[in-house]
């Protein structure tokens, strides 16, 4: 059908969609004021996420698709859960680093996915795939260790969040591939909707963060909200049509996208400008090209 050659298709802007939404992170954490809180950042991406299932919803209602079991619905919703605990490390990090050192980190994903994606969904990987792994993490560290250091807590947090996200995606594709793949995303993007509000009823700051930034941030966040739904999406097709770590693999590209669009866009904004001059624009494109090479033999 072609509704499912679209999907599949999407999974090859998965890479390029992740770091504009990356770069519009970094502009949403900048700075100390209480809208730059990352519950509360959470709590209006659940805000938006929820303005998209809805749209999922009345699609599936419409076309009349099947929803699965309950078991499924509830692990998919759950899963939201796992999602967003990753998401606010990753944007506490931001807070702290450069985008592209900290995305870098995420590069670590196929290592937990080529076990989790054995033990689970009992996808081997091929001689290529165990080589590139080494390649993509080498790069990782080589992009995250700038003059002479790196930063610990970034580097350990970071590596968490990598876990978590592989967590998810192994999670969504045992899950989701067992039901619609409409209703699958339905019930993610529910699930993070969910977690969302919970970040706003626990978390005070988040709260006023939420009201704050409702106002002043409604316009980054929706275009960030947008762009990351959309690589969302097509990392959900992808989970569904393709294996786990081939998925993961094309992500490999993600930090170099980062890294173009910083360059590009620090010349208006300010916030996400990093350091591409002499010996650090040369180790970075060496980091770059490992990772990217490491991301071909994994696909």
């Amino acid at each position: 059908m072609i509704y499912r050659r679209v999907l599949k298709t999407l999974y090859f802007l998965a890479p390029i969609l992740y770091a504009a939404a990356n770069l519009a992170d970094k502009i949403l954490v900048t700075g100390d004021d209480e809208d730059t809180d990352p519950g509360a950042l959470l709590a209006l991406s659940g805000l938006f996420a929820g303005v998209f299932a809805i749209f999922f919803g009345l699609y599936i209602v419409y076309t009349g698709r099947p929803l699965g079991d309950i078991a499924d619905i509830m692990m998919l919703t759950a899963v939201g859960a796992i999602y967003y605990s990753a998401i606010w490390i990753y944007l506490a990090m931001l807070k702290e680093d450069e985008t592209s050192n900290v995305t870098a980190w995420f590069q670590v994903i196929p290592l937990f996915g080529i076990l989790g994606a054995f033990l689970v969904l009992g996808e081997a990987p091929t001689a290529l795939q165990v080589i590139a792994v080494p390649l993509i993490v080498i790069g990782g560290f080589m992009l995250s260790y700038q003059k002479g250091k790196t930063n610990k807590t970034i580097v350990f947090w970071m590596i968490v969040s990598a876990g978590l996200v592989a967590l998810y995606d192994i999670s969504f594709a045992q899950y989701g591939r067992n039901i619609d793949e409409f209703s699958a995303i339905f019930f993610m993007l529910l699930g993070k909707t969910i977690t969302g509000f919970v970040f706003l009823a626990i978390d005070k700051k988040a709260q006023r963060g939420f009201m704050i930034g409702v106002r002043t941030r409604i316009k980054t966040q929706f275009v960030s909200e947008s762009v990351n739904t959309l690589a969302d999406i097509s990392l959900y097709a992808s989970l569904l049509f393709y294996p786990v770590l081939l998925v993961q693999g094309i992500s490999a590209l993600q930090p170099m996208c980062v890294l173009i669009g910083a360059i590009i866009l620090g010349r208006w904004y300010p916030q996400v400008k990093e350091d591409a001059e002499g010996t650090s624009l040369h180790w970075k494109l060496i980091s770059l090209v490992l990772m990217i090479a490491g991301g071909i033999f994994l696909s």
